[in-house]
C-alpha cells in the first residue's frame, strides 16, 4: 500500500508499505519525478514510523499502519495506491510492482473521529468519514471519496481526458458520418467520394493519430504496461485495422485491379464495407469499455456517470438506424451500376467502318 502527501504522483512525499514472507513489515519513504516508479527520498519532509503491533495481516482485511507527523494543514490531499503482489525484497529499496488501483482523496484531521457504528481500525471507513459537530466528536458523517470531490486532474490523466475525446469523435462520429455519406449519396451525387475520401482522409485520420498517441504517452506517464487489459490490446488492433482500411480504400479507388467479381464488382468493394462497419462496431464497444472499466481503473476516479452510458446507447441506436436504413438504396444502386457497365460494354464493342472499300474495325479512343 502507498500513500503520498500531495494531489498528483510528481514530487509528492510518499509512503509506502508491504508485508514480508518472515511477517516483518517494510515502510519505504519515496518520491518519484513523474508517473514512474518511486525511488528513496534521502531526506523526506516527515519521517514516518511503521506500527507491526496496529498493523494485521490475517483475514480478509489486512492492514498496514504507520504515524506521521502532523502537516501544518488541517486539510489534506492525499494519494493513494495498492497492489497484490509484493516486491520481491524486504530491502526499503526494493523494485516495486505496478499498483494494482489508484486515486485521489482529501482528509480533514481538524476534526475528532469517533467509532459510533464505523470500525476506526478500518482504513477504508476511516478514510470515507469525516467529523463534524464544532470539534466535539459526537457526531460523524460518512461520505465516498470519488472525483467529485474536487481533486484535480493528474497529467496523465488530462492525457486519457484528451485521447478519449479525439478518439470518440474521431471513431464514433466522423467515421460513421463517412460510411452514411457513401451509404446515401452515391446513387444521387458523385460527389459522395469526395465528402467520403475528405472525412476518412482529412478530418479523421489526424484525429484518430494524435488521440492514439496520447494514449499511448498517458501510459508512458503512469509507468504502467501498454498491453495489460482488454481495453488497450483492442486499441491497438483498432488502429492497425483502420490504417490498413484506409490502404484498402486508396488501393480500390486508384488501382481498380479487379478480384473475384460479384455481381460486377470487386470482392475487395465489399470487404472493404464489411471491415467499415465491423471497425465501427468495434469503435463503440472500446469506447464504453474505455469510460466503464479502463477510467477507473487507470485513475481511481472512479466510473462515469450514468449519463456517458445513456448517450451511448442513444448514438448507437441512431447509428444503426440511419446507416441501415441507408440498404434500401441497394437495388437503386445495384440498377445504377448495371446500366453503367451496360454503356461501357456497348461502348467498347468494335464498329464496322468503311476504309478504301474495305471493312475494318473502328479504333475506340
Amino acid at each position: 500500500m502507498a500513500m503520498g502527501f500531495g494531489s498528483q504522483m510528481a514530487n509528492t512525499p510518499m509512503v509506502i508499505m508491504w508485508p514480508n514472507s518472515d511477517g516483518t513489515i517494510t515502510l519505504s519513504q519515496r518520491k518519484a519525478p513523474q508517473e514512474v516508479m518511486p525511488t528513496l527520498d534521502a531526506s523526506p519532509p516527515r519521517t514516518a514510523t511503521a506500527q507491526p503491533a496496529l498493523s494485521s495481516l490475517s483475514g480478509s482485511n489486512p492492514k498496514l499502519v504507520f504515524t506521521i507527523p502532523a502537516a501544518s494543514s488541517t486539510s489534506n490531499t492525499v494519494i493513494w495506491a495498492f497492489s497484490n503482489v509484493n516486491p520481491d525484497s524486504n530491502a526499503e529499496d526494493a523494485t516495486l510492482q505496478i499498483h494494482l488501483n489508484s486515486g485521489p482523496i482529501t482528509l480533514d484531521i481538524s476534526q475528532t473521529l469517533t467509532s459510533g457504528s464505523k470500525d476506526p481500525t478500518n482504513p477504508v471507513s476511516t478514510i470515507a468519514q469525516t467529523a463534524s459537530g464544532g470539534g466535539s466528536g459526537n457526531s460523524t458523517s460518512t461520505s465516498t471519496p470519488s472525483v467529485s470531490d474536487g481533486i484535480p486532474l493528474l497529467p496523465y490523466q488530462k492525457y486519457i481526458v484528451a485521447h478519449a475525446i479525439l478518439l470518440v469523435v474521431g471513431f464514433l462520429f466522423l467515421l460513421p458520418l463517412g460510411a452514411i455519406i457513401s451509404r446515401y449519396l452515391r446513387t444521387f451525387s458523385p460527389v459522395w467520394f469526395k465528402l467520403h475520401w475528405i472525412i476518412q482522409w482529412v478530418l479523421a485520420l489526424p484525429l484518430i493519430v494524435t488521440g492514439f498517441a496520447l494514449g499511448v504517452t498517458s501510459v508512458n506517464m503512469a509507468g504502467v504496461p501498454h498491453q495489460n487489459d482488454t481495453h488497450k490490446r483492442w486499441g491497438v488492433a483498432i488502429f492497425v485495422v483502420y490504417i490498413m482500411q484506409l490502404a484498402l480504400g486508396a488501393f480500390i479507388h486508384f488501382l481498380k485491379i479487379p478480384v473475384l467479381p460479384l455481381r460486377g464488382r470487386a470482392f475487395q468493394n465489399y470487404f472493404h464495407a464489411v471491415l467499415g462497419i465491423f471497425i465501427i462496431g468495434a469503435s463503440f464497444y472500446q469506447v464504453r469499455t474505455g469510460f466503464r472499466t479502463e477510467w477507473p481503473l487507470a485513475t481511481g476516479r472512479g466510473s462515469v456517470g450514468n449519463g456517458a452510458n445513456v448517450v451511448w446507447i442513444v448514438w448507437l441506436v441512431l447509428i444503426l438506424v440511419v446507416y441501415f436504413a441507408g440498404m434500401l438504396f441497394l437495388p437503386r444502386q445495384y440498377k445504377q451500376e448495371e446500366d453503367s457497365r451496360r454503356v461501357a460494354l456497348k461502348s467498347s464493342e468494335p464498329s464496322i467502318e468503311m476504309v478504301q472499300g474495305q471493312q475494318r474495325p473502328a479504333r475506340t479512343y
